[in-house]
């Protein structure tokens, strides 16, 4: 009697433990599933321009088209498909003015995948680091020649001539960004490329 009742109890323990372990497997699949199907924020994204984008040609609001040029895996999800199309806005444009060239910034609101479903995404086309393309000064419209002396036993108060800014700058240039060139896309937010479909009358 009492051999068969500690053949139970070890039943019990052996069905209670492999319970346990599947409990724990399903979790961990489950984890991995969902950390697989997020990008976080702060991640870059490599894309390039659909068609020539220039603050000569464009308004605040108009709509902006980059690629991604690959495809982008998280475990063995593929979050972000290669010829996923990135759908932009310009949130601000700036005229390039004497001494300053024209700037622009980039919203991205929306991923459009190869099969033609839309994701929401929050991000910022970012430019040598900037989440501002251009705006930086144009360049010195003339110099000033200044003669700066020099000390020393060599030198014997011998001067240097430089030449400086004079103060004038040209006229600023206008900001071009073309097919050719990538951007990189920076996320606002966390992407989820699990997250419902946009329909399309709903995008931004």
């Amino acid at each position: 009697m009492a051999k068969k009742i500690l053949i139970l109890i070890l039943i019990l323990i052996l069905n209670a433990a492999v319970n346990i372990q599947s409990s724990l497997n399903a979790a961990f699949s489950a984890a991995v599933f969902e950390n697989g199907t997020k990008i976080s924020k702060g991640v870059m994204l490599q894309a390039y321009p659909m068609k020539t984008i220039s603050t000569a040609a464009l308004n605040e609001g108009d709509i902006v088209y980059f690629i991604n040029p690959t495809d982008l895996w998280a475990y063995e999800v593929n979050v972000l498909p290669e010829n996923s199309y990135f759908r932009g806005y310009i949130e601000m444009l700036k005229m390039p003015v004497k001494g300053i060239n024209a700037a622009m910034v980039i919203k991205i609101t929306e991923v459009i995948l190869p099969d033609g479903s839309v994701k929401k995404m929050n991000a910022t086309v970012t430019q040598n680091g900037s989440r501002q393309i251009g705006g930086n000064l144009a360049p010195p419209a003339s110099y000033n020649k200044i003669v700066h002396p020099r000390e020393g036993m060599y030198w014997k108060r011998a001067g240097v001539l430089q030449y400086v800014p004079s103060g004038d700058y040209e006229m600023g240039l206008h900001i071009t960004l073309p097919t050719s060139d990538a951007v990189y896309i920076i996320l606002d937010e966390e992407y989820n490329s699990a997250s419902d479909n946009i329909k399309r009358e709903n995008m931004h």
